[in-house]
């Protein structure tokens, strides 16, 4: 989570919408979606456990939380 932290400004910026992998505090795959994303992450690294990450703004979580939540 820290790495995640630490870049994510230029995440949102270069990947927004996208998925991010990281892999022992660093980042190892962006992909379109998490299938894609994790599948990338599994080549690259053959391990299984990671910290995935959906690249929006936390403004945009909170609101789609809100939305989830007010059903």
């Amino acid at each position: 989570m820290e790495a995640y932290h630490q870049r994510e400004e230029e995440l949102l910026a270069k990947h927004h919408g996208k998925t991010a992998v990281f892999y022992d505090g660093k980042l190892v795959a962006i992909g379109e979606d998490i299938d894609d994303a994790v599948e990338k992450a599994k080549t690259k690294t053959r391990a299984n456990r990671f910290f995935v990450r959906k690249l929006f703004s936390p403004e945009e979580q909170t609101n789609a939380i809100l939305r989830v939540t007010n059903k």
